[in-house]
């Protein structure tokens, strides 16, 4: 039996690169999807990927399927982020984040339809307990990601029928390249940790643990579900 073929957007962030390499050593063929196209270890081949262009991402998923005969699994990894007061924020730095959060994740998905439906395969999206809880300062990645949860639940049951399981992971702060101007800022980390029940940050092996558990034959009747992965975050 082939290896099950995954697709990873934003495969060389911090998040992403864990990702490709835990599903390459749980047996799966990776194809590592970034702007860049740069080689990700752990990932079979990598293609280049502009979320803000459809043509982009259904090159991307149309590459997959003809360098590995598939497509089992979508990760809709990749995100940017931007903070500040929404009052003073600027639509020339809305728009960015909207376009390739919620956006790039939809054309994903809609590129990707096909391939899965074939096979019956299964879309984890990357969402965050900024979708689940209000977090003041960062109104445009948190409209981002609960919309991601909605359309999450939406396309389950929109594509139950054709065999498709769509979930999410739900990740309070991670260790990345995305958070590292705040994981220096002592006054931010303290008041951040004491949301957390917990106690401590995501590590980025553990959103993978649960991105994998998802795809995985154990989670066959769990679609349309939001995992989150916080410490407890998202119960207060």
């Amino acid at each position: 039996m082939a290896d099950p073929i995954a697709l990873v957007t934003g495969a060389g962030g911090g998040i992403g690169s864990v990702l490709c390499a835990d599903l390459a050593k749980h047996g799966y063929t990776v194809v590592a999807a970034d702007l860049g196209g740069e080689p990700v270890p752990g990932a079979a081949n990598t293609v280049a990927l502009d979320l803000r262009d459809g043509a982009s991402c259904h090159a991307a998923v149309a590459a997959t399927v003809d360098r590995f005969g598939g497509l089992d699994l979508l990760v809709n990894n990749a995100g940017i982020n931007a903070r500040g007061r929404t009052e003073d924020m600027p639509e020339e730095v809305w728009h960015p984040v909207v376009e390739v959060n919620l956006s790039g994740t939809f054309r994903m998905c809609q590129a990707a339809h096909p391939a899965l439906a074939a096979v019956g395969g299964t879309i984890v999206n990357l969402a965050s307990t900024g979708g689940l809880v209000a977090i003041a300062g960062s109104a445009m990645y948190g409209v981002t990601k609960a919309a991601i949860i909605q359309l999450t639940r939406i396309l389950a049951i929109e594509w139950a029928g054709a065999g498709i399981r769509v979930n999410a992971v739900a990740p309070t702060i991670v260790p990345s390249p995305m958070t590292a101007d705040v994981l220096d800022d002592a006054e931010y980390m303290t008041a951040k940790l004491a949301t957390i029940p917990l106690g401590r940050l995501v590590e980025a092996q553990e959103v993978a643990d649960a991105v994998r558990w998802l795809a995985s034959p154990g989670s066959a009747m769990v679609t349309g579900q939001t995992i989150a992965v916080d410490g407890g975050v998202s119960v207060l």
